[in-house]
């Protein structure tokens, strides 16, 4: 494997593994290599089509891991970065670290706050988020962002 490991997952809930060579977060496509188990086809993957993609560092995980629901007792994120708390329209929510949000974008990355995390870091698919919680800057009061999109 020569690319970044990644787990995709669909809006409707499908999820592919594989690595890729062409991930970029203003393309609309970008291809992937499934892993065994996942097809043997290299797969053309629209963006538009996705919840969010994950840049693991294996494709196991831990199914005993507790993701981490807080900020507190985590360490600070450098000052670039800002405590974002992502709800997807599935109900499912995500904290971590954003310096690269913007609802206008295709997505953003978000870097997970648990350093046990198995994902390095997330690109979010802005269609499928619900709305977003980002803390201001210099404050520890979160400011909402609640998306009228797809």
């Amino acid at each position: 494997m020569l690319g970044n490991r990644l787990v995709v997952k669909y809006k409707d809930g499908k999820i592919v593994k594989g690595w890729t060579t062409d991930f970029g977060q203003n393309k609309g496509i970008f291809h992937l290599h499934p892993i065994k188990g996942f097809g043997k086809e290299l797969l053309e993957i629209e963006t538009s089509e996705l919840k969010a993609i994950f840049f693991v560092r294996d494709y196991k995980g831990n199914k005993n891991y507790q993701k981490v629901r807080t900020f507190e007792g985590q360490i600070e994120p450098i000052p670039s970065q800002r405590k974002i708390i992502v709800i997807f329209k599935d109900g499912e929510n995500f904290y971590g670290t954003s310096h690269s949000f913007n609802p206008e974008r295709k997505g953003f990355f978000v870097y997970p706050i648990d350093p046990d995390d198995n994902n390095d870091k997330v690109f979010v698919v802005n269609p499928a988020v619900d709305s977003v919680k980002m803390q201001k800057f210099q404050s520890n009061e979160f400011q909402i962002f609640v998306y009228e999109n797809l």
